[in-house]
């Protein structure tokens, strides 16, 4: 009883040591009450990247994002009266293969109204990782065809008559084969829906690689 108490107790010592060494972030908050606005926010750290360049990278644009939308938040409390502001955000990280996106969605309220919008920081890790965006990865009138279909398929849950085109910064992540586009509240279905996501098969909308300029930096998504 005595060896398998010994034994248990290094195995729970050794998968801590490997959880730990697999994470490579952590969660870190900012929160701010006051009078006219109260915030509340959530992003994530990261700590243990191959390339310690592109962390500083991603770390400063998570960064810039919090500190913009604090600014941006206490402003719009100066110029409003009546109602607080509310102000919440979240974030979560979706990982496949060595492809990395952190998804962070602001959510606001005054009184009645409510709002919640979206972005994605996306970059691939490794020694030569590098930040990508979405007109980097995919063809966008492949994208638009593809999201448009999507779209139409739904009639009573999308505003598939209104919509014109994906924007170029639209939140979006990658998991398994698919392009998954994340949409402000509002943008392509009623509030109700949130923030809706719509998946893309990747291999439709995928961008080739340049042929010819080996030199360019084109991340490996797949």
């Amino acid at each position: 009883m005595k060896k398998i108490s010994i034994w248990f107790l290094l195995l729970i010592i050794f998968s801590t040591h490997v959880s730990a060494a697999e994470s490579l972030y952590t969660v870190e908050n900012r929160d701010r009450v006051m009078q006219d606005y109260e915030i509340h926010i959530d992003y994530p750290v990261f700590n243990a990247l191959h390339n310690t360049d592109l962390q500083e990278k991603v770390n400063k644009k998570i960064s810039n994002h919090v500190e913009d939308t604090m600014r941006e938040v206490k402003q719009v409390a100066k110029e409003s009266t009546g109602f607080p502001i509310l102000y919440y955000g979240e974030e979560f990280v979706v990982k496949e293969g060595q492809v990395f996106s952190v998804v962070l969605t602001s959510n606001i309220s005054r009184g009645d109204k409510y709002n919640s919008n979206v972005a994605s920081i996306n970059f691939e890790n490794g020694k030569d990782g590098q930040l990508f965006t979405l007109t980097d990865i995919v063809d966008m009138n492949l994208l638009n065809q593809q999201v448009k279909k999507e779209l139409k398929s739904e009639p009573d849950t999308y505003f598939h008559q209104s919509f014109n085109s994906v924007r170029e910064d639209t939140a979006f992540y990658i998991e398994g084969e698919q392009l998954v586009l994340v949409f402000n509240k509002f943008e392509v279905a009623p509030g109700v829906y949130g923030t809706p996501e719509i998946g893309i098969p990747l291999d439709k909308v995928k961008k080739d690689p340049p042929a010819h300029e080996t030199n360019v930096p084109f991340p490996q998504i797949i």
